[in-house]
This record gives structure tokens, sequence and C-alpha cells, in this order.
């Protein structure tokens, strides 16, 4: 049967597949727009199935902050190229999950049954979207932050997101210590939230490097203690040179300021870091 073009044309922006696919679904459907509609979607679950084993390293990693600045998500989506990961689509279908997901709470989640989008699974988004991208789309994970204080966010070339909760409102002072975080990678906020894993790793190379020495246990037991002692300073973020003025610590310049860190998350691109 012959389809008219702006019928082809309404299906196509309704769903967002393909022209080529929308005409079949239409010739399929006799015509039908909403039975098309019910055909393409049952072919975006079929790719998606069919693409869910393809590799898909590439994506984004995003954050969405409520009004208030008391809750914000931070989120890490998934596709199999750089092109579709800087396409609209994409960043739409990422964006419309972080503002559906400020209603939950998610503890570095991958189970996201229980979001609506506009009335929708999060299934189903996923489907729409590998229907109209060709690729296999994945959201691998999500945390929500909540805070007393204000949440301000920072992202670089959208492989890094990071959230950073403040005692007190200041903008500037939020963005630049996200943007810190971003690019130094700190394992804590204090010396004390370090956790106690990493501090034993550390603590034997130093171990290791004395054993040969000549020197007396409570000798080496200070040297180890020193040397910890400036390797938990340089690895939370209180006690880092702030990357954009290195003769001011991260503590110098909140206590200028007379304001605290209570918490923060980074996400990057593949990997997991929350403090």
């Amino acid at each position: 049967m012959k389809i008219d073009a702006a019928e082809v044309k309404r299906l196509r922006d309704a769903m967002g597949a393909g022209l080529m696919d929308c005409k079949k679904a239409l010739i399929e459907a006799n015509g039908d727009r909403a039975e098309a509609e019910k055909i393409l979607k049952k072919k975006g679950m079929a790719k998606a199935q069919k693409k869910s084993d393809r590799e898909a390293a590439e994506g984004k990693v995003i954050f969405e902050i409520a009004a208030d600045g008391k809750k914000a998500v931070i989120l890490e989506g998934n596709c199999e190229t750089d092109f579709v990961a800087n396409s609209d689509p994409f960043q739409a279908f990422l964006q419309e999950f972080a503002q559906a997901a400020l209603a939950h709470d998610f503890d570095n989640a991958t189970d996201f049954s229980q979001v609506k989008i506009n009335g929708e699974s999060v299934e189903n988004a996923r489907h729409a979207a590998v229907l109209k991208l060709g690729e296999n789309i994945q959201l691998r994970r999500a945390t929500t932050m909540n805070a007393d204080g204000v949440i301000y966010g920072y992202t670089h070339g959208n492989k890094i997101a990071v959230l950073v909760a403040l005692e007190k409102e200041d903008e500037s002072l939020g963005k630049d210590i996200a943007m810190h975080i971003a690019a130094m990678n700190p394992a804590a906020v204090n010396e004390q939230d370090i956790p106690q894993e990493v501090l034993s790793e550390e603590r034997a190379i130093y171990e290791a490097q004395l054993q040969d020495g000549n020197k007396p246990q409570e000798i080496k037991d200070k040297i180890i203690a020193g040397k910890l002692k400036k390797f938990a300073s340089g690895l939370c973020l209180y006690g880092q040179a702030f990357v954009k003025d290195p003769k001011e610590t991260i503590e110098d310049i909140l206590q200028r300021k007379g304001n605290k860190v209570h918490k923060f998350i980074r996400f990057e691109l593949g990997q997991n870091s929350e403090k």
C-alpha cells in the first residue's frame, strides 16, 4: 500500500525511529499509526536485546541538581561510539532519566526499575533510545546525594562529573572545589576518612623499603608514621594544594571562606569513586 510521506514524518517525530523503519511499520500496520507505534516499540525491544551483548565503552557522566540545591543525582550512561555519546538524543535520554531519578534515592545503583520517564519505564525509554540511535545503550550506575547544606557540580569533558556538598551557600567556591576534585581525585574529605585498606597497603610498602635497614624498630615506626601522615595529607581533599593556586590548600581556602565540605561524589567514565 502507498504510505503518505507526511504520515511517515509524523510517526518519526513521535517515535524518533528512522524514516525507513517508520515507513515499514506503517505498511505492516496498514496505515494504522497507533499500531505502527506498537510495531516500532517491539522492534526497539528486539534491537535492544540483540545489541545488549555489544561493548558499550563510550558514554557520558552527568548530574542533575534539584532546584533547592539539597538533592542531586549523578550517573553514567554508556553507548558504543563517541559520536553517539555526543548526540542530542543520547544526552536527552540521560538528562530525562536524571530528572526523573531525583524523586528516588540510589547508592551506586544499577537497577532503576522504579523510575518512570514520562510515564514509561526506564527500560522502555532505553529501548526507544536504541531504536533511535542504533547502538547498545546502557545506564551503568547512578547515585543520589542528599545534603543539609548546598550541592554544587562540575563536569569535565563529559568524562568526569563531581558533586560536592558545602555547609554554606557559595556558588563560586562550590564550583572551584568540584573542579579541583575532578582534576585531583582525592580519596576522602579528611585524613580520618581515608579507607583503612589504602593506608595498610601504603604502610606495607614503607615497611618493605625499611626491612633491610639497621635502624631500631622504634625509629622505623616513626619514619613510617611520618610517611603515612604526608601520604594521607596529600590524598585527602583538605590536605591537597588547590589546583588553581598551589600556594593554598583546600583547607586553607575553606577556613578563609568560613565554609566546610561535608561530602563529595566523583564519577569517571568506566570507573567508580564515592567519598
